[in-house]
């Protein structure tokens, strides 16, 4: 699809950290909260397709693509994140909104809840859990270990994980091979993904690795049972970073949420079936009169 430009602009957050953040369209306001392995390409068909009615706003999270590195690589934590969101709010003059969330963004909106639920209008919810993601993901015995390791690896050695990153997104071989092990589906936006994939060698690894371990220790999960605001939860049922058992136990828990499911779809549902993500989320903004 053809792509769409949207403005780009900075603030500086609560402890002086310069974030980047995005906005496209007109309208009431829809805020996206990304996945810690995405930019704002990954939202490119949800904001060409709703940027008529809504204004999309997202942002970089801190340390990680075009924000800084905060002094203090160990504040890249959920709930600074959550006070990052705060002041891009405050800036751009949103006092309510539909919150969206991708993966790490779904832990970021439920955190966010916990002090500004009187802000959302809905919450939806894509391919991502509450709390602790490590406990479920890959749903193989002892993956909380090996995930663990990896980013200790990472966080030792940024340059080695760079230098193998740029050579991996280059081999022609690398998106097959994950389609064959699940981690992408067939029908995956190969122009975005490219994006996603060149933006995420350029990372700085120490704090991808620092901002990956905060998740993995974080828990919002307290917070679904509070949201009183209508919800959407959008999964695949390939997804074997949050599976369909994730993503059931949270819709179960909350008061007014719907769930669709996606067939064939995996953790990139949004570039994958972007088609049934729109028209879901189309759906929800009927029904929560937004």
């Amino acid at each position: 699809m053809a792509q769409h430009s949207y403005d780009e602009h900075d603030f500086v957050s609560f402890d002086g950290t310069r974030i980047r953040y995005q906005s496209y369209g007109t309208g009431k306001p829809i805020v996206l909260a990304n996945g810690l392995g995405g930019t704002f390409a990954a939202w490119r068909h949800v904001y060409a397709a709703l940027g008529d009615r809504y204004r999309i706003v997202c942002w970089d999270y801190r340390g990680l693509y075009k924000s800084a590195r905060p002094r203090d690589v160990s504040s890249v934590t959920v709930p600074n994140h959550c006070k990052d969101l705060a002041a891009l709010l405050e800036r751009e003059s949103i006092t309510e909104a539909v919150f969206m969330g991708w993966s790490m963004g779904t832990q970021v909106n439920f955190e966010f809840h916990r002090d500004h639920a009187h802000m959302m209008k809905g919450l939806v919810l894509l391919n991502g859990t509450c709390g602790t993601p490590f406990d479920t993901a890959l749903g193989i015995p002892g993956s909380k270990r090996l995930i663990l390791a990896g980013l200790e690896l990472m966080r030792r050695f940024p340059d080695l994980v760079s230098k193998g990153s740029g050579l991996a997104t280059s081999w022609p071989a690398l998106i097959p091979i994950m389609q064959q092990l699940g981690f992408v589906g067939r029908t995956l936006d190969m122009d975005v993904f490219s994006e996603l994939a060149d933006d995420f060698v350029g990372l700085d690894f120490e704090t991808y690795a620092e901002t990956l371990k905060a998740l993995g220790d974080h828990d919002a999960c307290d917070q679904v049972t509070r949201v009183q605001c209508p919800a959407l939860v959008i999964t695949g049922d390939r997804d074997i970073m949050t599976p369909v058992s994730t993503a059931r136990h949270i819709q179960g828990r909350m008061k007014d949420c719907t769930m669709v499911v996606i067939e064939d779809a995996t953790h990139y549902a949004t570039v994958e079936f972007p088609d049934q993500v729109i028209a879901s989320l189309e759906e929800f903004l009927l029904r929560a009169e937004y």
